[in-house]
């Protein structure tokens, strides 16, 4: 107790200046209309910086719901594309699936766990067998292809990363039509390597890589990323094809799961597939 009396006597000078500061303060934005002017102003304009920061701080803490709304949108308006283009009336050239049936449905997810640094990279999502979601389904984001689903839980997914040396998907060059297997070679995580483009194939820079259909795991013509380099392989009559990704793996975080409506029947096909 003696040290807090000790305390306060020390700081009565200090207390004794604020006070005085205080008074005087009122006493000069009382008596001069300019100088209340002056402290009201500075007083708004902090008053309008704290409220920026407030409305910056929960629109932040907001984006969350906001990316997750949005992605749930996105999806809704797959399905609903998906859903014309197996029309009659579709356009020319879009009519995938058969009438009335698409082939492709699309389930939104977050991506709860991800790695990027390793030679076979993973992801997890938050969706499972209860939001329908099954092994060997694709995962797709806005701007690109994300992975494959291999297994599943009630409520989670574990997918294979298209950053992962032991996977490939089919894809083809937009402009040539040229079409191979697309493979990470573990470098970068925005880069992965096309295989098997014809020697003839007159491949140039910055063309265009979309997805080839081929598979039944993703739709055709989802753009994949760009071309950077291309050389011909060594001992090979094909080209090598360097890619730029689209997708950044170290900031993705919603996607959607694809499913294709016709996989069954594909399944019943693939053992005339082992005949050949």
């Amino acid at each position: 107790m003696k040290n807090v009396f000790r305390l306060l006597a020390g700081a009565r000078i200090l207390m004794l200046f604020m006070l005085l500061e205080a008074v005087a303060f009122l006493l000069i934005t009382s008596s001069s209309y300019y100088q209340q002017s002056v402290v009201m102003n500075q007083l708004y304009a902090a008053r309008s910086f704290w409220h920026k920061q407030w409305n910056s701080a929960t629109q932040y803490v907001g984006l969350k719901e906001v990316n997750e709304a949005l992605n749930e949108e996105n999806t809704a308006l797959h399905n609903m594309l998906a859903q014309y283009q197996s029309t009659p009336n579709a356009l020319p050239g879009t009519a995938f699936g058969t009438a009335g049936k698409p082939l492709f449905s699309y389930i939104p997810a977050t991506i709860i766990d991800n790695s990027v640094t390793k030679q076979h990279n993973y992801i997890v999502l938050n969706v499972g067998s209860a939001n329908g979601v099954a092994p060997d389904m694709g995962v797709i984001a806005d701007n690109g292809i994300v992975g494959v689903v291999t297994s599943v839980t009630e409520h989670c997914a574990f997918v294979k990363s298209l950053l992962h040396t032991n996977w490939r998907c089919n894809v083809r060059l937009m402009r040539t039509g040229d079409f191979g297997p697309m493979e990470w070679d573990g470098i970068t995580h925005n880069e992965s390597v096309l295989y098997d483009i014809p020697e003839h194939s007159s491949v140039q820079i910055s063309d265009t890589v979309v997805t080839s259909g081929f598979s039944g795991i993703f739709p055709p013509n989802i753009p994949v990323g760009v071309v950077i380099d291309s050389h011909q392989a060594k001992r090979s009559n094909f080209h090598e094809v360097r890619i730029r990704l689209f997708i950044d793996f170290k900031k993705i975080q919603h996607v959607r799961v694809v499913s294709f409506l016709y996989r069954d029947e594909l399944q019943t096909l693939k053992p005339l597939f082992d005949e050949y």
